[in-house]
């Protein structure tokens, strides 16, 4: 079977298993569990055309809603969820409305957008050891939450459900700059009713529609470097405490874009420089060397290392 990465790269693996909890274990022990890849929708990995690995979807659409907590299958998808949240007066996750993928793959990256972190109202993740296919639950402490990270990125683990801690009262949170400003500059009176609109449009101003350019959204992490860490003044910070300064990536890129080698047609997004896009149907090959371009030119020019957000294959 030929699966597609949202960035428009289709690859085929090994072998691909659709899973569901009542054959999960029968299926999975034919194959090794060890060296096997767990898809979402594929808006967060590229995959080498020529990958071998054994690749497996799990599908679990079943959704629970017990007083503040709603409790979702990782097959389902992460707007979806969003809209049903709000549909049942409960909130917290309006802010990451309209971001691709899987409610399963929500965690493992720890999906952000708008000053709001998916951890901020994860209550467990339950998940499969790929190792022993005991399932278990981890509570949000045992994720190991930090930056566009978890405790999932050790590939050790399937995720069965997500259970998340949510609000009654709507408080919306419009602390983000640019957020904040598109609701003033519109004179929008934010409520319940128009809160996932008003971030849909928001984010089409910035990000593409992975439906119409292929992309993964953001590619690279916004650097986090010590508080004391002399910045240049072509950087922007985006965020500073006591300990640390998190730095704009889209900064640095859009500072060297000009020195850039991007190669198959790849381009820098006309509105965020962030986004890179694939237009033209590039080889993974020709992804990885412009992916390799931009690091090494950014870090050329600011000393600072850049890491991907998109899990990458080789």
């Amino acid at each position: 079977m030929t699966l597609r990465s949202s960035f428009g790269i289709s690859f085929k693996p090994n072998n691909y298993l659709e899973v569901t909890t009542a054959d999960l274990k029968q299926k999975l022990q034919s194959i090794d569990t060890t060296k096997a890849v767990i898809l979402g929708e594929n808006t967060n990995s590229i995959f080498n055309e020529f990958v071998e690995l054994d690749c497996v979807r799990y599908i679990d659409n079943e959704l629970s809603v017990d007083g503040s907590t709603i409790t979702a299958g990782a097959s389902i998808n992460w707007h979806e969820l969003v809209k049903i949240s709000v549909n049942n007066n409960l909130y917290g996750l309006e802010n990451l409305a309209h971001i691709p993928g899987s409610v399963g793959a929500s965690p493992i990256q720890n999906i952000g957008a708008y000053g709001q972190d998916v951890s901020q109202v994860i209550k467990f993740v339950e998940c499969l050891d790929l190792e022993s296919l005991e399932i278990f639950q981890l509570t949000k402490n045992e994720c190991n939450f930090c930056y566009r990270s978890s405790i999932f990125q050790s590939r050790k683990y399937l995720i069965t459900k997500v259970s998340f801690e949510l609000e009654s009262i709507f408080k919306p949170n419009l602390n983000y700059k640019s957020l904040s400003e598109y609701v003033a500059k519109n004179s929008i009176n934010i409520s319940k009713d128009n809160i996932i609109e008003t971030i849909g449009r928001v984010r089409a101003l910035r990000l593409p529609d992975i439906k119409v350019l292929p992309n993964c959204g953001s590619f690279f992490k916004n650097p986090i470097v010590d508080s004391n860490q002399d910045i240049d003044s072509n950087i922007d910070i985006i965020e500073i405490s006591e300990s640390f300064k998190k730095l704009s990536a889209a900064s640095m890129i859009g500072h060297v874009k000009n020195k850039l080698k991007l190669q198959g047609g790849i381009e820098l997004h006309k509105n965020h420089d962030l986004v890179l896009t694939n237009p033209k149907n590039a080889s993974f090959n020709e992804l990885l060397e412009s992916i390799e371009s931009i690091k090494n030119t950014v870090f050329n020019e600011f000393g600072i290392p850049l890491q991907t957000e998109p899990i990458i294959y080789k």
